[in-house]
């Protein structure tokens, strides 16, 4: 009897032991893959004038407590590389296919559908409507340059 506890604690332990290098492995994976791809969007803004940069890098929460929200809201278009013009991605794309270096999403500033400020302004208004200010839309909680506002529209 003592020696099957004394098991089930070891049986336990290791499963512990385990259950953390199993993180480990997946925080050393996913470190490598946002190295690769910042060494990617170093590499295609010296070859591409009208690469601006990663969504992520390029835009932050105006205060920290937006963090997980506007992380939520963004969603996947996060990691997307925003570029000045359609024709910028296309060259992108064939770049990091022709260098076997992988693949990305990109943000075309030029073709992007973003919600017009008539129709921003509705929203504004319905959230101003609750009168105790707990809602907001997401642009308006994120700090960024003018230059890449209609990304962060589209991608929120």
């Amino acid at each position: 009897a003592e020696s099957q506890k004394k098991l089930r604690s070891i049986d336990r332990e290791l499963e512990s032991i385990h259950s953390k290098l199993r993180e480990a492995r997946d925080d050393r994976r996913k470190n490598k893959e946002e190295e690769r791809m910042l060494q990617a969007v170093a590499t295609l803004r010296r070859h591409f004038p009208g690469v601006q940069g990663r969504l992520v890098d390029l835009c932050r929460p105006a205060q920290r407590r937006f963090n997980l929200a506007v992380t939520v809201a963004a969603g996947k278009d996060m990691d997307a590389v925003v570029v000045n013009d359609k024709q910028t991605a296309y060259d992108c794309m064939k770049y990091l296919r022709d260098q076997r270096i992988g693949t990305a999403t990109f943000i075309p500033l030029d073709s992007i559908r973003v919600p017009t400020p008539a129709s921003s302004d509705r929203l504004r208004a319905m959230c101003e409507a609750d009168g105790r200010g707990r809602f907001r839309l997401a642009t308006d909680v994120i700090a960024c340059d003018d230059s890449v506002r209609r990304a962060v529209q589209y991608a929120v």
